[in-house]
């Protein structure tokens, strides 16, 4: 004998069109979410550098990675740029915000970088002129901290600016040590009359300079930050290394630490003195 058929009543009826209802709106999101990721990754691999000039008695490696699955693709970038005159220009910058809006600040930070860095490469110069185009460029409340770095590979000589950006670590090769190189000058857009200062170091044979985004010192485990402190370590554990190989090796033992999430960008970028 068959079972009489379920009848549906009008409370079911208006529960599965709710159910309906957000479960379309959950599809749109995802569709939209992958729509932004794959504009703003493909921004990304446009003006990221293709390949690192070679400069003299310098030996350089580079960790990039967008974010995972986790997280919106947002504005970290790097650039390396080589003048005749024995000069290279070298910066690693983030910019607040995710998504396409943050992949395309970034694009602008770095082709004004590029060309404020023609007229002149002292990193005050640099700085505190980009900060005055920058500054009307962004939206409310957005900024860019940054790292800037004119650099000299026959002398070693580094002028070094740091706006509002995580310390450069610099691993000195007599001592073994790796100390912080501290600036104290705000992230570019906040203030724009601003005017910017900068750190001379100059690099003998085995010193090692680390340029990173916050990406890789916020990584967590639980309640713990992977924090500067355990990157500092880690330079000078791989410090003998060539210096792709210190970054292969550092990112390796970040992905261990976070358990393979990687919950923002990261740009990681290691100097090393040759010459």
């Amino acid at each position: 004998m068959l079972k009489p058929k379920r009848v549906f009543s009008d409370y079911d009826m208006t529960l599965f069109e709710s159910i309906g209802g957000q479960a379309a709106v959950a599809i749109d999101n995802i569709n939209l979410f992958e729509e932004q990721r794959y504009i703003s990754e493909t921004l990304q691999r446009g003006f990221l550098p293709k390949r690192l000039p070679e400069l003299k008695n310098t030996d350089i490696g580079i960790f990039y990675a967008s974010a995972t699955e986790a997280a919106v693709v947002g504005g970290d970038f790097y650039d390396i740029l080589q003048s005749p005159n024995d000069q290279a220009s070298i910066f690693v910058g983030d910019v607040s915000g995710q998504g396409v809006e943050a992949t395309t600040d970034a694009a602008m930070v770095k082709y004004t970088l590029r060309a404020v860095s023609f007229q002149n490469p002292d990193p005050s110069h640099i700085l505190t002129k980009a900060n005055a185009v920058i500054a009307n460029q962004l939206a409310g409340g957005h900024f860019i901290t940054l790292v800037y770095g004119s650099y000299y590979p026959e002398s070693g000589q580094l002028l070094l600016g740091i706006a509002g950006h995580p310390y450069p670590l610099l691993y000195s090769a007599v001592d073994k040590q790796v100390t912080p190189v501290v600036g104290k000058d705000p992230a570019l857009a906040l203030i724009p009359t601003y005017e910017y200062t900068k750190t001379e170091l100059r690099l003998s044979s085995g010193d090692i300079l680390v340029f990173y985004t916050d990406g890789i010192i916020e990584l967590r485990r639980e309640k713990e930050f992977f924090g500067m402190e355990r990157l500092g370590d880690l330079i000078i554990k791989y410090s003998g290394l060539k210096a792709q190989d210190i970054t292969n090796k550092i990112m390796d033992d970040a992905r261990e630490f976070a358990e393979g999430r990687l919950a923002d960008d990261i740009v990681l970028m290691v100097i090393k003195r040759t010459g």
